[in-house]
């Protein structure tokens, strides 16, 4: 019996979705090799053989490869492929750390800048955890020296120092993510969490914010902490979509302005509900053109979305497609227990997604949000002796 010769063409180059679907032959590819250009950014490649004989033809397509980013799009540090956290190496990064409160609401009760300390040794005892990021977040008024805010916790005074802490952080090995936390449109004072972000402030605070890290690949930042009360339709075009008695601004336009600043960043996109539903995140997700966008929902008990079952049905097809991350996460959101039940369902859930998580709250307020007694780190109760544990059997 004799061998029929097979006949093996120049392979197909494909350009697909971020997943590796829906993919299309690139028509200029037609020499055994091939350069990317402007329009593969945000897809990605795969490359069919399609072998053939007289007994008929059949094809193979090699394994997708990462996303298309934009020559330097964050490779310089964190960055996004598909569904992962990269850092400057590729190395896949699982976020595991704190949140420090302060910076939202110090300011502009006129008082300070942080709740507690800042200082290096306040760092140190956090990276004593094992956590290797820290969750800040901003005060609107705040950033901008707006709407009465003393000039001493304003402005630069303001930016200065949350840029001076963000260094500290890196300088012992910590990520850091900072977001738009406490807004408000027009002269009322940004006092709490916003429906959804103001059109005539955020816009102005987000570019302040990305300016300010944008040459910080260590850096990422959160469009808004906690949308709620609004649709998804709101939630991605604010304007018209909205019905929140103010102008508002979108996620789509958030995001706009971030980039408009010429920042790489890797930036998270929360959910409505406070952050705590996804469930038409994908449908709705923004359109970044460097496609380096998170996930981020906030995960507390007694939270609708609070168990496996919420999870796999709403949080993992998220984490299938994008990076995630728990920004917030305790045992219940009303400091109503000190127990870990909770926090190890969702913590555990997490790792087994390559989901990341930021617990609140690193602060001595001397309730069950709070995982220390002093800021050298001592544990202040079972649920925060439960998350330092847990940390340091993470790599």
């Amino acid at each position: 019996m004799g061998v029929v010769p097979v006949q093996l063409p120049v392979p197909a180059v494909r350009v697909c979705d971020s997943t590796g679907a829906a993919c299309a032959n690139i028509s200029s590819a037609t020499a055994s090799s091939y350069t990317l250009v402007t329009a593969d950014q945000g897809e990605t490649v795969r490359v069919r053989v399609t072998a053939s004989n007289v007994a008929g033809s059949a094809s193979a397509d090699s394994p997708r490869t990462g996303v298309v980013q934009a020559a330097g799009g964050g490779s310089a540090g964190l960055h996004v492929s598909g569904n992962q956290l990269l850092d400057a190496s590729g190395a896949v990064v699982h976020l595991h750390g704190v949140n420090r409160s302060g910076p939202e609401f110090a300011c502009i009760q006129g008082w300070g800048i942080f709740d507690g300390p800042s200082d290096d040794a306040s760092v140190t005892a956090i990276k004593s955890w094992k956590s290797n990021v820290v969750h800040i977040g901003l005060n609107e008024d705040c950033i901008l020296a707006i709407n009465g805010v003393p000039s001493a916790y304003a402005g630069a005074n303001y930016m200065n120092a949350i840029v001076a802490y963000v260094n500290k952080l890196h300088a012992q090995g910590l990520y850091a993510e900072v977001s738009l936390m406490w807004a408000a449109s027009g002269m009322q004072q940004a006092q709490d969490h916003p429906p959804i972000l103001d059109a005539d402030h955020a816009p102005a605070a987000l570019k302040a914010i990305a300016n300010a890290f944008k040459n910080d690949p260590k850096t990422f930042i959160g469009l808004q902490s906690e949308p709620h009360a609004i649709t998804w339709a709101c939630w991605k075009n604010g304007g018209s979509s909205c019905s929140v008695g103010y102008t508002a601004l979108g996620m789509q336009g958030a995001l706009d302005a971030v980039r408009s600043t010429g920042a790489t960043n890797v930036v998270t996109a929360s959910g409505i509900d406070y952050a705590n539903n996804l469930s038409q995140w994908l449908a709705n997700k923004p359109s970044d053109p460097l496609n380096q966008l998170m996930a981020e929902a906030h995960v507390y008990g007694k939270n609708a979305c609070a168990s496996t079952t919420c999870f796999n049905t709403d949080y993992a097809p998220v984490a299938k497609s994008v990076p995630m991350v728990f920004g917030e996460t305790g045992e219940t959101y009303g400091a109503s227990s000190c127990a870990s039940t909770n926090t190890s369902t969702f913590m555990n859930w997490a790792d087994a997604h390559s989901v990341g998580y930021e617990a609140w709250i690193w602060e001595t307020w001397g309730n069950c949000l709070s995982l220390i007694n002093d800021y050298n780190g001592t544990p202040a109760n079972a649920y925060a002796t439960w998350v330092k544990n847990h940390y340091a059997t993470l790599p």
